[in-house]
């Protein structure tokens, strides 16, 4: 098993290792099948072009120590996938792995550029790959079975537990796949209709149970840099500071990735949030995967006045790469929202 990836040399190594594991196709092929991608994304933000200049300089690793853009990451890595055979389920559980790698390497390369500058990272974010690179992407470390984390919010293909899932392909896993949407749409919405909005005091005690976000990756990011800038983004708070420009909540969305959640267990999910102007946003609970099978979704009013939160909600499926996300696009003003004391715990 290949040791993990810890430098940019290493990852682009990596690159070359994956083309040759696709039978080693050539540079204008893998242009070719880039350009195709980008002939049929028919509106959607286009992915990166693969001149063979621009793949060979990157191989070679004439552009170290810097890492490769991510655009460029998914493209190549598309590309030498679809060389080798590859359907589009395996494409986009393998582009996951790809793009958390990237991440990882992302932050770690922002946090030295600042210390090397004698600056304090008061809140400077990596350059998260830009909100619908590809619409099935994201998540995890790609060489075969080495994880890292998992990032996503929109088409973020997670790994379901195996021990959760009867074979893909089986009748019972197209039955389980189809009742457990369902059900888990009727009880999302259910337990959003049911829960009064209380603004709770900053006193009130947390809630009791086993921390799910321990586990979770430690950093808060935004899938759009230019939308929503995240500082002091670690462990159980961030703030974001959000432009306009976007038309709906789920345009500009804040991640907490790798949160693993069990079907059928009760949550608690509890936090402080204030604005700088009043408004409404939305916090989600979700699977990474194409479908983003919800466990919870409500929409709150915030304001100058922080407030704490509490839910509680049944997760709709087994995941170790669920999401909470904050969603806060379609605004017509800017504005500064500053969540705190994030909880979200396995309730009694």
């Amino acid at each position: 098993m290949p040791s993990p990836v810890r430098t940019a040399d290493d990852f682009v190594a990596e690159l070359r290792q994956l083309r040759v594991r696709a039978g080693n196709p050539s540079l204008r092929q893998l242009s070719r099948l880039a350009d195709q991608r980008i002939a049929a994304a028919r509106g959607e933000i286009r992915p990166d072009p693969l001149p063979p200049s621009t793949t060979s300089e990157v191989l070679a690793g004439k552009r170290l120590p810097r890492l490769p853009r991510y655009e460029f990451v998914e493209s190549f890595v598309t590309a030498c996938l679809r060389a080798g055979g590859q359907d589009e389920p395996a494409i986009a559980a393998e582009v996951a792995r790809w793009r958390a790698a990237w991440c990882t390497l992302s932050e770690q390369e922002t946090a030295a550029g600042l210390a090397s500058a004698g600056a304090t990272p008061a809140g400077a974010a990596p350059n998260r790959p830009r909100r619908g690179v590809a619409p099935p992407l994201v998540a995890v470390i790609f060489v075969a079975g080495i994880g890292v984390g998992v990032l996503g919010a929109r088409a973020w293909p997670g790994r379901q537990d195996p021990a959760a899932a009867p074979p893909a392909g089986s009748q019972a896993a197209g039955a389980q796949g189809a009742g457990a949407q369902a059900a888990g749409a009727q009880a999302a919405g259910a337990q959003a209709a049911a829960a009064p909005d209380t603004c709770l005091p900053s006193d009130h005690p947390a809630p009791a149970g086993p921390d799910v976000l321990s586990r979770a990756a430690a950093a808060w990011w935004a899938n759009d840099t230019e939308a929503a800038s995240v500082s002091g983004g670690e462990g159980h708070r961030f703030r974001a500071d959000v432009a306009t420009g976007t038309k709906t909540p789920g345009d500009v969305v804040i991640v907490k990735s790798d949160v693993d959640l069990v079907q059928g267990r009760p949550y608690t999910l509890a936090f402080t949030a204030s604005t700088d102007r009043a408004t409404t946003i939305r916090v989600r609970v979700q699977d990474s995967p194409p479908t983003y099978q919800e466990s919870y979704t409500r929409d709150l009013p915030v304001d100058t006045t922080a407030c704490r939160h509490e839910y509680r909600f049944v997760a709709a499926r087994t995941s170790a790469h669920s999401e909470l996300t904050f969603q806060v696009g379609g605004h017509a003003e800017d504005f500064r929202l500053e969540v705190a004391d994030v909880a979200l715990v396995e309730a009694a």
